[in-house]
């Protein structure tokens, strides 16, 4: 074999002279020994894979790197599938078990070999099991994809299609690990020189990764982030995704959540509102894990967990996330709770709703809350008794409000911000023709708010102070209103109010729709927070919409039905939309035309579809 010079008759231990020769070997001899050679250093594969490793360290970059370190295995006791030659960056890892490096992966019927960016599978594997680590690691591989997208111009795939030919579960793993590769047939093997300029290529780009991420991890994320800056991509992001959502909702849907770490998405069905945390957590960097809720739900056990018989601990899906995020605190978490009024919601989720309550400021920022659980536990079990709601991690419900599902209750409402996702534009179906230029990922920090309540606000100026006094005014008003029916608002929903409006100010130019008209916030708070609290068919229910809407459309109530009527005609003339051109209050008036409409026609109302 060329370039293959056998030192030891012997033993037969080959002496590698370049990359392409060393490979060829591999590709020629690997097989035999899987299928019958004894596993171990005598074996010309071992030194096979030895000499390749040594002609990569008198690489230049890799000499003149002082993180690089070169590994590789061919198995542990018996010769590996797939094998693979590895390098570590330090900085990023010392163990191919975890963390990002490069590594070349041969195929297992030793067809040809990638030149890879991946992962490690046996930590994520370890932490959270098989199925739940390989998501993790699918998400993951999508945002090292974005931070590397220049390798696409060297003729590096950025996608999950890299085939092993495996037909074990590791291999499946790495496929669900890897982030880039590029692919060489063992039957047109390139040259040295081209094979070479491929990995220093790569090498290169991981270097630019380790180093983003390390000055990330040294540097106050806080000041390098701009949450404006941020918000303006991920919109642009998700539009390229292929989804759609107007500007507003993707900003409304990240105030709400900065302000308070529970929203509920409600909507018609087929609107994207399982999908629009999942691409938020996956485009800023975080996480998001799908807990589907069961009709039979009727207690906090398949949320939180329960004691089998013999009185071991069952952990549910909630506490282990919440464990798993506090285990990771610089990587914001969602639970999506989908179709969460599926089971009535105050009966298998009262714990947390009162834990979301009960949050206090946390040593490292943002707000934690006490324990999850109170109940009795062996003594293996008892450190779950001391888990909590980390600070990073929100919760975000879906709903659709039919005759399947149950209506919320006043403590779930007042605990919630609910955002409907019912403006539909069917013609709107094509990508941007250009996809964004690059996505920085959101430091966990971005999440926090800027105070759970207004009287934990500190360093505020006087603007700060105008907002919130011109939200109390409006709310002052309102409660006059809502009074008649026991239905005024509180502190809790003030304070909310306000520090979502606050917390809106600060990415003000993501409130807008496609088409560039201006959405207030304080117009989606009023929608979100005030009425979805208003439901029956009583004559305070009457007089509080028929207030409320002359307060929302020309800031004077309204006293007579006919007075309603010319609102409700030009409300119809508009299109029956979910915003009323020239209110004060646009899409809150909107809702409360409906809300009337249907008062009128059905002689019951609500704030749901």
């Amino acid at each position: 074999m060329d370039n293959v010079e056998i030192t030891n008759e012997e033993d037969g231990e080959p002496k590698i002279k370049d990359l392409h020769a060393g490979l060829i070997f591999v590709f020629a001899e690997y097989l035999k020994a899987r299928t019958g050679g004894k596993f171990g250093k005598e074996h010309p594969i071992w030194a096979a894979f030895s000499n390749i490793q040594e002609l990569f360290e008198a690489n230049d970059y890799i000499k003149q790197s002082a993180h690089l370190k070169v590994i590789w295995s061919v198995g542990m006791g018996n010769w590996a599938k797939i094998p693979w030659i590895a390098f570590l960056d330090s900085r990023e890892t010392s163990t191919t078990q975890k963390g990002v490096y490069c590594v070349y992966l041969f195929r297992q019927d030793m067809s040809g070999v990638y030149l890879c960016l991946a992962q490690g599978v046996t930590e994520p594997k370890s932490r959270l099991g098989t199925t739940e680590a390989r998501n993790f690691l699918r998400a993951q591989s999508e945002t090292i994809r974005k931070q590397c997208s220049k390798l696409e111009d060297y003729s590096f795939q950025l996608d999950s299609k890299i085939d092993l030919r495996s037909d074990t579960g590791l291999g499946v793993d790495y496929e669900y690990s890897t982030a880039a590769y590029k692919f060489y047939d063992a039957k047109a093997l390139p040259d040295d020189d081209e094979m070479i300029n491929d990995l220093n290529i790569l090498l290169k780009t991981y270097d630019h990764y380790v180093g983003l991420k390390d000055h990330d991890e040294q540097d106050n994320d806080q000041q390098l982030f701009s949450l404006d800056e941020g918000v303006s991509q991920l919109i642009g992001a998700i539009a390229a995704s292929g989804f759609y959502f107007e500007p507003w909702q993707i900003a409304a849907y990240i105030t709400a959540l900065r302000t308070k770490p529970f929203v509920i998405l409600a909507g018609v069905s087929g609107t994207g509102k399982s999908k629009l945390p999942a691409l938020v957590a996956e485009i800023t960097g975080g996480r998001s894990q799908l807990l589907p809720v069961r009709p039979d739900w009727t207690d906090s056990s398949d949320v939180l967990g329960y004691c089998d018989l013999q009185g071991k601990f069952r952990v549910g899906p909630l506490l282990e996330l919440a464990r798993e995020a506090q285990k990771q605190p610089d990587k914001h978490f969602v639970c999506i709770l989908d179709e969460m009024n599926l089971a009535r919601v105050e009966q298998y989720f009262a714990e947390v709703l009162s834990c979301i309550e009960d949050r206090r400021p946390a040593a490292g920022g943002g707000y934690a809350s006490g324990p999850l659980i109170n109940i009795a536990l062996q003594e293996d079990d008892a450190a779950w008794l001391e888990q909590g709601l980390p600070p990073n991690l929100a919760i975000v419900g879906t709903v659709n409000m039919d005759e399947s599902t149950h209506g919320f209750s006043r403590k779930v409402l007042d605990r919630a911000f609910t955002i409907e996702l019912s403006d539909i534009d069917l013609t709107a179906w094509e990508k941007p023709a250009e996809d964004p230029a690059g996505i920085t990922l959101w430091p966990v920090t971005a999440w926090y708010p800027r105070a759970a309540r207004l009287g934990d606000l500190v360093d505020y100026n006087g603007e700060t102070k105008q907002i919130i006094e011109d939200v109390i005014e409006s709310l002052t008003a309102i409660n006059s209103f809502l009074t008649r029916a026991q239905l005024q608002v509180g502190y809790r929903v003030r304070d909310e109010i306000a520090l979502f409006v606050l917390h809106g100010r600060e990415i003000a130019e993501a409130f807008v729709t496609r088409s560039g008209v201006s959405v207030d916030p304080l117009d989606l708070a009023l929608l979100m927070k005030v009425l979805p609290r208003i439901a029956g068919g009583s004559s305070a229910i009457r007089q509080v919409i028929l207030q409320l809407l002359g307060w929302t459309y020309q800031g004077q109530v309204l006293v007579t039905e006919d007075q309603a009527s010319a609102v409700i005609d030009t409300w119809e003339t508009a299109g029956r939309g979910g915003s009323l051109p020239g209110a004060r209050f646009p899409r809150t008036a909107a809702r409360l035309c409906l809300m009337w409409d249907r008062l009128l026609n059905e002689g019951f109302t609500s704030f749901w579809l």
